[in-house]
């Protein structure tokens, strides 16, 4: 079986061998948030300043092709529509609670939680936590370095 060697030799040697592809947009994936957020109760590396308190957030959606959701799960398949679905509404509801976060003086939240319900057909999407004021750890001149 011949190769082509020449294609091999110009693989430059310092170079990873693997790239992450980006998520293509048919794939669910979620956003990252503005703020440190956590389902802990604390944050490492950092200690918290100040406690907020409560922050909410919440989106309500509905399925409008119902029929094709029903096809999808009768026949034992992901019905991908829906993963789009509730994936967009997870970050709607996430963007919210970091408004109400940042609107109130924090930038972490913590103990961050979800909820997933169903309300006459409509899927209810919760998340909820608790918004701090946080600094780095460490001295003064560490804590605005890349580490």
């Amino acid at each position: 079986m011949l190769t082509n060697r020449r294609s091999t030799m110009m693989i430059p040697q310092n170079m990873p061998s693997y790239r992450p592809d980006p998520t293509p947009e048919t794939e669910p994936h979620c956003r990252t948030p503005s703020v440190l957020t956590a389902t802990t109760d604390n944050l490492p590396g950092h200690r918290v300043v100040k406690v907020i308190g409560t922050v909410h957030g919440m989106t309500t959606c509905a399925r409008k092709d119902t029929k094709t959701f029903l096809k999808a799960v009768g026949n034992g398949s992901e019905a991908k529509s829906l993963t789009h679905m509730l994936y967009n509404a997870r970050d709607q509801a996430i963007e919210r609670m970091v408004k109400d976060c940042i609107s109130r003086g924090g930038n972490a939240i913590v103990g961050m939680s979800f909820g997933e319900s169903e309300v006459l057909g409509f899927a209810q999407v919760s998340v909820y936590g608790t918004a701090v004021f946080v600094e780095r750890e460490g001295k003064p001149e560490d804590r605005y370095t890349l580490k």
